[in-house]
């Protein structure tokens, strides 16, 4: 890890963030309950649609936040860009270069 970036191979087997287990129960549990899936899907759904709606940016200025608390660095510092269309927010849980 460098950087705060985490670089895995493509189908190195690796697992860094240690999620193997549970990904692996939530695949079988949607492979056995076709309904489930639906359901599981329906809910983000909703929650990209309802859940942070009007409150997107709040909440990633308050992942930032977290993240500078998490790293012990606080102020920290979130930087939003609009280009194109597309809205980028990056946070680093420390102050950002201007």
């Amino acid at each position: 890890m460098s950087g705060g970036t985490v670089r895995v191979r493509q189908g190195s087997g690796e697992d860094p963030f240690r999620t193997a287990r549970l990904r692996r129960g939530v695949l079988d549990a949607w492979t056995a309950s076709p309904a489930r899936f639906r359901e599981d899907a329906n809910a983000e759904q909703e929650l990209v649609l309802g859940g942070y709606r009007d409150r997107l940016v709040v909440e990633l200025a308050q992942n930032a936040a977290d993240a500078a608390a998490r790293a012990g660095r606080r102020p920290g510092r979130v930087r939003f860009t609009l280009r194109a269309g597309v809205l980028v927010a990056a946070n680093t849980g420390e102050p950002l270069d201007a």
